[in-house]
């Protein structure tokens, strides 16, 4: 006998012959075993806080974000509105900076002086020589004015006297103790 030749025939011809019969007790039919649910008597309890806690704390941290993020945005209000309070600063120090350096420029101070003052430029500027600093100077001879008091006498009489020569207005002062 030829084999078949497709796999249809070979099970058309298996399921033909009958099966041997078992030597053993039967076995019981096979059934689909589905476990009845577990029930957890606190679970529902448990899951309920949890759910809430849970719950609170995304609202809470949305609500601190929103919070910083309030606090970040008045704080930049108070930068800018410091800055610009700064740069007016700035600017009118600026203001005033240029206005006193023209008011101390040499040109104007000598203007002041000539007109409002009385004074006058002088005709020849004579520089001092430079003397050391670690070097005593000697103490120097003067004479005293003529047609004054001697300094002795002006000293025990304790008061000023005026000079009573030909300049003008030139007064001399003496202290009467030391």
């Amino acid at each position: 006998m030829a084999p078949p030749a497709t796999a249809a025939a070979r099970r058309s011809t298996a399921r033909t012959q009958p099966r041997p019969a078992p030597s053993g007790p039967r076995r019981p039919p096979l059934r689909i075993f589905e476990p009845a649910p577990r029930r957890r008597p606190g679970i529902r309890l448990v899951r309920r806080p949890t759910m809430w806690i849970s719950g609170i704390l995304v609202v809470g941290s949305l609500l601190a974000v929103v919070a910083g993020d309030a606090m970040v945005a008045q704080g930049q209000v108070r930068l800018s509105t410091t800055q610009a309070e700064v740069t007016a600063a700035v600017t009118a120090q600026k203001t005033l900076q240029s206005a006193v350096a023209e008011m101390s420029a040499p040109t104007r101070v000598v203007f002041q002086a000539e007109n409002q003052l009385g004074m006058v430029a002088p005709a020849q500027v004579v520089d001092l020589p430079e003397v050391p600093l670690d070097v005593p100077l000697p103490t120097p001879q003067t004479a005293p004015l003529p047609g004054a008091a001697p300094a002795g006498a002006a000293a025990a009489a304790g008061a000023t006297t005026p000079a009573s020569t030909g300049t003008a207005g030139s007064t001399t002062t003496t202290p009467a103790t030391r």
